[in-house]
């Protein structure tokens, strides 16, 4: 595998989520502004909320993933094509989220830099996203973070496929992109 060798560092500045703001690449799962479904039992002491609609082709799995802090830094970009997955912090843990619209402007086969956004998911909430919507996995802020996220298990074989000679995964259900080796420019993330 060749390795391009960075020509310029570009940065993506990481804000807070909302509703309105992440619409474009998902659902957010937050009690804030969703809509209260009615429930009659147990004396009003449980409230619920919709949160969002969960999209998929295949018999989707849950999976907990252990995050540990890695460089603020946008290696990769993917999509998947035959579900749109939810992350989910566990614990109260706050992560990032490296997003990109499904029909973001491409430059080298990726989202170009200025589609890019980053989002500031706080604790108690989580994101659902659109199919084909690129992103990277969330990043965490502290070592040990757990994060549910919905899966399947082609997904999972997919992704533990070997590199290409890009370092990249395509596959039927991961097209998963080396943002260095296509652009040859370090993505970084600025924390608010």
């Amino acid at each position: 595998m060749s390795v391009r060798v960075p020509r310029g560092v570009r940065t993506v500045r990481v804000e807070p989520i909302s509703r309105e703001a992440f619409a474009p690449f998902g659902h957010l799962l937050a009690i804030d502004g969703a809509e209260r479904l009615p429930r009659r039992t147990y004396g009003g002491t449980i409230e619920s909320f919709h949160a969002g609609p969960l999209d998929a082709d295949v018999a989707l799995e849950w999976i907990v993933a252990r995050f540990n802090v890695r460089e603020f830094a946008v290696q990769y970009v993917e999509r998947h094509f035959q579900i749109a997955q939810a992350f989910v912090p566990l614990g109260g843990a706050t992560v990032i989220m490296v997003v990109a619209r499904p029909d973001a402007r491409l430059e080298e086969e990726i989202p170009a830099v200025d589609e890019l956004r980053a989002f500031m998911v706080p604790g108690g909430a989580g994101v659902a996203l659109h199919r084909r919507t690129w992103h990277e996995p969330p990043f965490p802020l502290v070592d040990g973070t757990r994060v549910l996220l919905t899966n399947h298990r082609r997904l999972m074989e997919e992704l533990g496929s070997e590199l290409d000679a890009r370092g990249e995964i395509r596959k039927t259900d991961v097209d998963k992109r080396n943002v260095t080796e296509r652009a040859g420019i370090v993505v970084r993330l600025a924390l608010p």
